[in-house]
């Protein structure tokens, strides 16, 4: 007969190993821990769900995902990021005598005023009716600057127009009082957006 009984073999092997497990658990929540840290402190407004070293981001507008993920990647302890992308929704600007209404959805508040408020610097005096709305999830399919570029350029033209954009085409309707000034308006679209997503509508007076 054994001169141990065989519950003190089992809990010779069994406790080392428990507490192995559960230092090693307490291990990983800490790293967690700090990772999420680091990360809240380089996006403190971002929705972040932080797995051991990894994490994922979302809350983001599109222009801003290629810096979001170097600064987190650089950020102390994170091993990967990955972003969630928003859903980019159908917007469009409608170009009248004195004004230009956009119409759209993006996810913050912030984003869309700022958004506006830069537009409004390049309407040439015509009224900017903001007809945009905050949606969880989305953004506009066109960063600020090209919105700025397009509504530079149709603003000085006199007819009414309409840019229709949705994530892979861009569709551009309406009368230009000359080829030229039609082709000048078309060509800044497709520079903006590339030849293969642009729809000319356009047509001339002439």
């Amino acid at each position: 007969m054994s001169r141990f009984p065989r519950w003190w073999f089992w809990a010779a092997v069994l406790v080392p190993a428990l507490i192995t497990v559960v230092g090693l658990t307490l291990q990983a929540g800490s790293i967690e821990r700090q990772v999420q840290a680091e990360a809240h402190k380089v996006l403190p407004g971002a929705e972040l769900v932080v797995s051991g070293r990894d994490v994922v981001v979302s809350g983001i507008p599109v222009e801003q995902i290629t810096a979001t993920e170097s600064r987190l990647e650089a950020a102390t302890g994170v091993r990967s990021v990955s972003v969630v992308d928003p859903e980019l929704t159908s917007m469009s600007m409608v170009f009248r005598t004195g004004e230009v209404v956009v119409t759209g959805t993006t996810e913050q508040q912030s984003w869309r005023e700022q958004f506006i408020r830069k537009l409004t610097q390049h309407t040439h005096g015509r009224a900017l009716v903001d007809e945009t709305k905050t949606q969880r999830g989305t953004d506009f399919p066109i960063k600020t600057k090209a919105a700025e570029a397009l509504v530079a350029l149709i603003t000085q033209q006199p007819e009414d127009m309409t840019v229709t954009i949705e994530a892979r085409k861009v569709t551009i309707a309406g009368v230009v009082p000359d080829d030229n000034r039609r082709k000048a308006i078309v060509a800044l679209m497709k520079r903006l957006f590339g030849d293969t997503t642009v729809v000319d509508q356009t047509k001339t007076k002439e």
